[in-house]
């Protein structure tokens, strides 16, 4: 039913979609579906979820143009796409490259939108080859690939499908903290040379920047200093989160805080 509702405002121009609220419509169902993570990506739901999906995909394809207006809300579809590859990679990644063409398209002119060129970047989609083809084949014919680059920096982009998978589950709640700074580690490693992956975690970042771990905190503030620095526009997305660790109750959170904060602000 989500899906039809969805569908049945796609044919509208963007003066009338506007008009009607139908982006709070939108933005509405795709709140609900963050809210029933991670339920909404079992098996027996994925049918009626790609259907959904794919009414904001072709909303996003619709208004291209009006990409700018609308950066807030594809930053939050790229998250939660985020969260499905990190859930079910085997759905979702097949999914994606049906629709590679529209997103690539959007992110190709609109390179702004940089949290969806680091999803695009970050993913290296597997399409099945016959057995007979070499890794020679699929690096040097396009055509007959054993995988299918989103963007042409995808070669050499330092994250791919299976890293940020890895990377999200092990820094998702309740994992071990050595699992949580191993993660952290390898991606700060990462991002030295290509600083807009960090983008993939803000979330994850934003709760361990109130850990009471000290190294996992530590970690957090400086990926997140780390992105900001590549992208000053994302430095609101993390003030938020400042001013609730320099509130916290617990003094080492402030402290850390406020050790960082000189550095933030300078960025800003």
């Amino acid at each position: 039913m989500v899906a039809a509702l969805l569908h049945g405002r796609i044919h509208l121009n963007f003066q009338e979609f506007r008009q009607q609220n139908n982006l709070t419509f939108f933005s509405d169902v795709l709140a609900i579906l963050e809210l029933l993570q991670p339920l909404v990506f079992r098996s027996e739901y994925q049918e009626a979820l790609q259907d959904a999906l794919l009414s904001f995909i072709q909303i996003l394809q619709n208004f291209r143009k009006y990409s700018r207006q609308l950066s807030g809300f594809v930053n939050k579809f790229v998250q939660f796409i985020q969260k499905y590859i990190t859930h079910d990679a085997s759905a979702a990644i097949p999914y994606l490259q049906k629709h590679s063409d529209i997103l690539q398209g959007l992110s190709s002119e609109n390179p702004e939108l940089v949290q969806l060129k680091s999803l695009l970047a970050g993913l290296t989609l597997p399409v099945k080859v016959g057995p007979s083809e070499s890794a020679a084949d699929d690096r040097d014919e396009d055509s007959s690939t054993g995988s299918l680059p989103l963007v042409s920096v995808a070669a050499s982009a330092p994250l791919t499908a299976a890293d940020m998978t890895k990377y999200l589950k092990k820094i998702s709640m309740g994992e071990a903290i050595e699992d949580i700074l191993e993660a952290l580690s390898e991606v700060d490693e990462k991002s030295k040379r290509n600083p807009e992956i960090i983008q993939c975690f803000t979330n994850d970042l934003q709760r361990l920047m109130t850990s009471p771990e000290e190294l996992c905190r530590n970690m957090a503030f400086s990926l997140a200093l780390r992105c900001i620095q590549s992208n000053p526009s994302l430095a609101t997305d993390f003030l938020p989160t400042f001013m609730y660790c320099m509130s916290s109750g617990n003094f080492d959170v402030v402290q850390t805080a406020l050790r960082n904060l000189p550095e933030y602000v300078l960025l800003c």
